[in-house]
């Protein structure tokens, strides 16, 4: 009997201690635990973590890793909203990181009254914001033909130099 009591003396003792173990550890979440969880780019062959963003410079495209383990793209577009006659304006310098790289697009308007004509210049980026604007107006004093200095009755015109 009494190694009977001392077997479940023991086996009690081992419990305590299986169980105060499990409660000493902090509780973590399925979602905490380390998970090699990646996306592919199959483009680059480059795997990138959920979350994690790169460039790809020869194509001027923003690449990210969703947590649906999908990638999501971001490209350079021509924007809907300009108007005018609009060309696309290259960037200066070579291998930016997305948004960068992407062209910017130079669109001119005329707008011509009786005084003159009047140019207007945007800048916008690929998203058709705003980033420059620059007004020319060319002013017509006279629209009648220069007269002959012969013809003219007021002869030569007098010029004075300094």
């Amino acid at each position: 009997m009494e190694s009977s009591a001392l077997t479940s003396v023991v086996m009690l003792v081992l419990l305590a201690i299986l169980a105060g173990g499990e409660a000493a550890l902090p509780y973590r979440s399925s979602s905490y635990r380390y998970s090699q969880q990646f996306c592919m780019d199959t483009q680059t062959g480059r795997q990138l973590y959920v979350g994690e963003v790169f460039t790809r410079l020869e194509q001027c495209m923003r690449v990210q890793c969703l947590g649906t383990l999908q990638l999501w793209e971001d490209s350079c577009l021509v924007p809907s909203s300009i108007k005018g006659d609009c060309r696309s304006i290259p960037p200066t310098e070579s291998n930016l990181e997305y948004p960068r790289c992407c062209p910017l697009y130079e669109c001119k308007t005329y707008e011509s009254s009786a005084e003159g004509t009047l140019e207007q210049t945007n800048t916008y980026d690929h998203n058709g914001s705003l980033r420059k604007s620059h007004l020319t107006e060319v002013i017509v004093i006279n629209k009648k033909p220069r007269l002959d200095p012969e013809d003219s009755a007021m002869g030569a015109i007098r010029r004075n130099y300094v």
